[in-house]
């Protein structure tokens, strides 16, 4: 079965606003997968108002990161990461589209697909545009 995923510091970009986010994104992420394992009656009247606010929240973060910090400070690889963004948001759009008429098994899967998306994304993709980013930031205080 399926594990919960939870915060841990060793994801830490050390960019307060977007560490914030990230663990924003992760109670999303957690909020579902405990819809996904409560009652079918609970699942059934949830699922839609938690994905809503898990899609609303990923654009916005995606927005938020690649505008305010790796457009803003010039980060090379800009088009790459909106695209792995892009490809996500679509893939989750694509997800949710099948959970209408779905299980809770279904909703586990979005949830693992999810959690490992987003993990996966923040310990590997990340931590290169907050390298060139921090010392940035650093310069600026």
């Amino acid at each position: 079965m399926v594990q919960k995923i939870n915060w841990d510091d060793s994801l830490l970009l050390n960019v307060p606003e977007i560490d914030a986010q990230h663990k924003q994104l992760l109670q999303i992420a957690n909020k579902l997968y405990d819809i996904a394992t409560g009652t079918p009656e609970v699942y059934t009247a949830k699922m839609p108002e938690i994905i809503k606010e898990l899609t609303d929240y990923t654009e916005y973060h995606f927005s938020f990161e690649e505008e305010n910090y790796m457009h803003k400070y010039g980060y090379t690889n800009l088009p790459f990461h909106k695209m792995q963004h892009a490809n996500f948001v679509q893939e989750i759009k694509l997800q949710s589209e099948k959970l209408r008429n779905a299980d809770q098994h279904d909703g586990l899967q979005l949830y693992e697909y999810l959690a490992k998306w987003v993990v996966n994304h923040i310990a590997k993709s990340d931590p290169a545009w907050a390298y060139i980013v921090r010392p940035k930031l650093n310069e600026n205080k």
